[in-house]
């Protein structure tokens, strides 16, 4: 599997299966809003700040790799700048996990204007060169489908707020909400560490062939 497609299943579909089963399998997610801050809660673990915190391994650490599998040349300081973008985004993910505020739109913006500026990036350099690394093509599947998720799932449950049952911001929604996002950000970061350190070792994952 080449690690373009890997890095779509884990960091776009992944955080959504385990989000289904973590709804499945956790009896006191029986609300639409609890299910929504689950499949939030993941999408910010697993698609934001660990994919951030993933690109930003391999633009700054590993970049002549990751350059290669865009198809563009190495060595571009560019790239450097590309990787501290990256890691911010990845951070914006791990604070967004704790808050429920505005702050939460913010990073979807923030992942929305980059990911779409990325794709419209590949897009232009493969009609201009004709360049169809995986990276400068498949990975745009995930730029795209990424943002989406994210500004979908966020609008549906601003909405599920606004319903007069609401239990957002009280004390019991907070306490039940506490360990499930301590959960999602361990699973993000186990995931992270095993990405980063399989590409490295040219094992993109652990587990994985």
């Amino acid at each position: 599997m080449s690690v373009a497609l890997l890095r779509i299943f884990i960091f776009t579909v992944l955080p959504i299966l385990i989000a289904g089963m973590h709804i499945a399998l956790d009896k006191t997610v029986w609300s639409r809003e609890r299910k929504l801050e689950i499949v939030l809660l993941y999408l910010l673990g697993l698609g934001v700040a660990a994919n951030g915190l993933s690109g930003f391994f391999g633009h700054v650490f590993m970049s002549d790799l990751v350059a290669a599998s865009i198809g563009w040349p190495s060595g571009n300081p560019f790239q450097l700048e590309v990787g501290f973008a990256n890691l911010a985004l990845g951070i914006l993910g791990i604070m967004a996990m704790g808050r429920r505020d505005g702050f939460r739109e913010a990073t979807a913006v923030a992942v929305t204007v980059f990911s779409v500026g990325a794709t419209i990036t590949h897009v232009l350099d493969i009609l201009e060169t004709g360049n169809l690394a995986p990276g400068n093509t498949v990975q745009n599947i995930s730029n795209l489908l990424r943002p989406a998720l994210l500004v979908g799932f966020l609008t549906a449950s601003r909405r599920a707020e606004r319903s007069t049952d609401s239990e957002a911001g009280s004390v019991r929604f907070e306490a039940w909400r506490a360990p499930r996002a301590q959960a999602a950000g361990f699973a993000a970061g186990i995931i992270t560490m095993g990405f980063g350190t399989g590409f490295g070792l040219g094992w993109p994952m652990m587990g994985t062939g």
